[in-house]
């Protein structure tokens, strides 16, 4: 058996995270396991912001006949998360101090990336959310969207 570099505890062979302290058993891999919580905070973040947008270019469309600003900042965020989708974050998780990292500790591509946010957890939501459930049951805190492209949620 070896021991976690963070805790000390005691690890079995072949573990990829420290089922105490969450942090990597791997050496080629930095950093831990993001907490539930602060992944939830980064997904609410995600979305919350473009429907605050949406909302504000709405409202003020009806109310002064012209939203261009409130439009010309959503497209100002869809810009910047995409560059981040290149940097293997969203804006929530960079709000955060997470990244998406692949089964080696790499950044997640953008192709990775892609799927993940916009197909995996469209996958992970459609069964009464349970894709997003499993982050709580799953050792290695992943939902059904990062068992699709073999990803994990570090800080």
């Amino acid at each position: 058996m070896s021991a976690c570099n963070a805790c000390s505890a005691d690890l079995p062979p072949g573990i990829r995270w420290c089922p105490i302290c969450h942090a990597s058993a791997v050496s080629s891999i930095d950093g831990h396991l993001a907490s539930p919580g602060k992944r939830l905070g980064a997904y609410f973040l995600d979305f919350g912001i473009p429907i605050f947008a949406i909302v504000m270019i709405a409202s003020t469309a009806a109310a002064l006949g012209s939203g261009g600003f409130f439009m010309l900042l959503l497209l100002g965020y869809i810009v910047w998360a995409l560059m981040l989708f290149s940097k293997g974050t969203t804006p929530g998780k960079n709000l955060l101090g997470m990244r998406v990292i692949d089964e080696r500790g790499q950044r997640a591509s953008f192709g990775k990336m892609f799927v993940r946010e916009w197909i995996g957890k469209f996958i992970s939501g459609f069964i009464l959310g349970l894709g997003y459930i499993w982050i709580l049951l799953d050792r290695d805190r992943q939902g059904w969207h990062d068992k699709l492209v073999s990803t994990y949620v570090v800080e």
